[in-house]
């Protein structure tokens, strides 16, 4: 089995991955350490339950058509604005698309192999897809006002980085899993 370069965020990037979040800033400091675990932890558990059901296997376009998903592949490097993207998650299409020149700049820049690339991009998405289908969404896991006005609070909204930081925990988590099978 190949030994894998993971070139994901660790646990140890998840703060500055949360400081990412247009919402930070509103986050209490007090709280950030716990609800970057809780999300990390989400990603972990969600990788062996993952793992487990599919007998850790490593073809991740053959769990994703076990679970009803579909994996398109688009010949393009996907750029907007100063971002470059792999992925998409269609949630109510249940369908993934997997932006393959960007995929291929990506996995040269890490020393993977393009099929490696794909399949670590697409178990990042497959979070994702879990996350609409069976978990919930992790972003939701906490919860802050999207206005403050004196003492008035209005709305909600949940921190999309943690949604980010439970997939990253994910890719880790079940890469971790195939080599070492615990």
């Amino acid at each position: 089995m190949p030994d894998y370069t993971l070139p994901f965020p660790g646990f140890d990037l998840a703060e500055k991955e949360l400081s990412y979040d247009y919402c930070y800033a509103k986050i209490p400091a007090a709280d950030r350490e716990r609800i970057i675990r809780m999300a990390w932890e989400r990603g972990r558990g969600a990788a062996k339950e993952t793992f487990a059901k599919y007998g850790g296997k490593e073809d991740f376009f053959a769990i994703a058509e076990k679970s009803g998903l579909s994996c398109e592949l688009v010949d393009k490097d996907y750029v907007m604005g100063n971002l470059r993207y792999f992925s998409d998650y269609l949630s109510g299409r249940k369908r993934i698309r997997l932006y393959t020149r960007s995929i291929a700049l990506w996995a040269e820049q890490n020393g993977l192999d393009e099929q490696t690339a794909q399949n670590m991009i697409l178990s990042h998405e497959y979070y994702h897809f879990l996350e609409c289908t069976v978990l919930g969404l992790t972003s939701k896991l906490y919860q802050i006002p999207m206005l403050i006005i004196g003492p008035l609070k209005i709305g909600r909204t949940g921190i999309r980085a943690l949604s980010e930081i439970g997939a990253h925990a994910f890719v880790h988590t079940y890469y971790n899993l195939l080599k070492t099978g615990v």
